[in-house]
């Protein structure tokens, strides 16, 4: 037990708080660097040790910055060592033997820190330990520090496999990759009795039109006419590269320049020519042929092999062709009908598999999720008995007489209620928050509480005497800051006397030497 105490009148503004928050910045909080002592003193150091199976293990933190903890060596000087606050709260948290799965040490710290300015306080709601955090978050953190997490792991596990699979396939819908199926249930309903109809349609015109054929002759025939129009596509596009093969052939054998044979013959009907300008120009032109010889080179190449693949295209088709064997005389209209209907029926029964695949993924989902849930529940059930088993046990201890104990019941997996029973004044209101915070401390491996006085002055006087043997008992460090201690029971005042660690007072006897809450006249700010 360590006691920040104040004076007998309960003087504020000596720096209780501000010393609780201290105590909070060496456990990696932050609330410190906006308290009053560095708003008026500005960035300054705060050197502390913690002990560990006897050996003492010394640190620094700068409110300057903040992130960094230096580590020191014994009279604390600053080895070279520095680590991250989260290095820190993970070495904390080993050392505790807390390091629980899903655990945030400092979450969890703070969350039983209930100081002054780190909006905690609030009597109604003990499991709320950050500003803004959900009733779920609350409960989340109060599972995890019961290590009772790992029991659900599994379960929430398969809930995040089922979700990341139907996300995937809401994905591949939205990009057209799988069928979309617009019109949920009613549309699925709809496709059904359009697809009996059509396949009413297919089998008439397949009595019809071919009655010693069976399905699967008319799916060969249907295949065959595709096969074979592919590879009259083919034949007919590799003419068209056969014919630009042979330009090139004749490019590049007849050139595109004249020869010396060319110009004396033209000399021969123009004998004005001046033969020696058409020579310069011609020199210019064999150059530029040299060039476009390399480009029809390079071209023939890649026409050549245009050429084989889709000989190879076409070879392969042939084979599949010759495979199909003679399947009948079938119209092409008839093909051409019966391609059309079994295509529309096809893509209807699509449209109704991803239907389906996706109410299958949804009701994985939805069970996986109810699975979590019921372990969640059946998990915070224990959590609840103990607590409250343990709540009673202390709430019976400050009264002579029979009281209701303050009661946390878990509604569902994420919302509670926290009261005591035809009690809500805010005395009582205010007890069951550290009787809840005492149990909690009890019966998990929180390593600390730290209680404002403000928690403490909100509490009728006889419960105070009884809370603070429970603090005395306990062997995990408890913080509270106090005052007024003369107007309790003598037992109760020599329990924080024993254990003062820090004692303020006015007159210069301040936590920083000085409160700012009094106005200094001219005179004495000149002295």
């Amino acid at each position: 037990m360590n006691v920040v105490l104040g004076k007998e009148d309960g003087e504020n503004s000596i720096g209780k708080s501000s010393a609780m928050l201290a105590i909070d910045f060496v456990f990696g909080g932050n609330t410190y660097l906006a308290s009053d002592g560095v708003k008026h003193i500005g960035d300054h150091t705060i050197f502390f040790t913690f002990a560990f199976d006897g050996k003492p293990y010394y640190f620094a933190r700068n409110t300057a910055s903040p992130d960094d903890i230096h580590v020191c060596s014994e009279g604390y000087q600053l080895t070279g060592d520095v680590w991250t606050k989260q290095e820190f709260a993970n070495w904390l948290k080993e050392k505790y033997h807390i390091d629980f799965a899903g655990l945030s040490f400092r979450e969890t710290m703070s969350s039983f820190f209930r100081i002054y300015g780190k909006e905690n306080t609030d009597e109604r709601r003990p499991l709320k330990g950050l500003p803004g955090e959900s009733m779920q978050k609350s409960i989340d953190i109060l599972v995890k520090l019961f290590d009772r997490y790992k029991d659900v792991e599994v379960f929430n596990g398969r809930l995040e496999k089922q979700k990341k699979k139907l996300a995937a396939y809401r994905e591949a819908r939205k990009y057209r990759f799988v069928p979309d199926l617009v019109g949920g249930k009613t549309q699925y309903d709809e496709n059904v009795a359009q697809i009996r109809s059509l396949q009413v349609e297919l089998d008439n015109l397949t009595a019809e039109q071919v009655e010693d054929q069976k399905d699967v002759d008319i799916e060969k025939s249907r295949i065959k006419s595709q096969l074979q129009a592919s590879k009259l596509r083919l034949e007919t596009e590799m003419q068209s590269k056969q014919r630009r093969l042979s330009l090139l052939n004749m490019s590049l054998e007849y050139g595109l320049y004249p020869t010396e044979a060319d110009l004396s013959a033209l000399q021969e009907f123009f004998p004005e020519v001046n033969i020696r300008k058409l020579y310069e120009v011609e020199k210019y032109h064999q150059k530029l042929a040299a060039i476009l010889d390399e480009q029809f080179t390079a071209e023939r190449q890649s026409v050549e092999e245009e050429i084989a693949n889709l000989q190879e295209q076409i070879k392969a088709l042939r084979a599949q062709i010759s495979q199909l064997g003679f399947v009948g005389n079938l119209s092409k209209e008839f093909l051409d009908k019966h391609s059309e209907i079994k295509g529309r029926i096809d893509a209807l029964k699509a449209q109704n598999e991803a239907y389906l695949t996706l109410t299958d993924l949804q009701d994985a989902r939805k069970k996986a999720d109810e699975m979590l849930k019921r372990a969640i529940e059946d998990i915070l059930a224990d959590i609840e008995r103990s607590i409250n088993e343990k709540m009673k046990e202390f709430n019976d201890s400050l009264f002579t007489e029979s009281r209701k104990a303050p009661h946390l019941h878990f509604n569902e997996y994420n919302s509670y209620r926290f009261e005591t029973p035809d009690d809500t004044g805010t005395g009582s209101n205010y007890k069951g928050m550290v009787v809840y915070d005492l149990a909690v401390l009890y019966l998990t491996a929180l390593p600390a509480i730290a209680h404002d006085s403000l928690i403490l002055k909100n509490i009728g006087d006889g419960a105070v005497d009884g809370i603070m043997k429970i603090y005395a008992q306990s062997r995990k460090q408890v913080f509270i800051a106090f005052d007024k201690q003369a107007a309790y029971m003598p037992d109760t005042q020599k329990i924080l006397a024993d254990n003062t660690v820090l004692k303020l007072s006015d007159g210069n006897c301040e936590l920083y030497g000085e409160s700012w809450n009094k106005e200094v006249s001219q005179n004495e700010d000149e002295l």
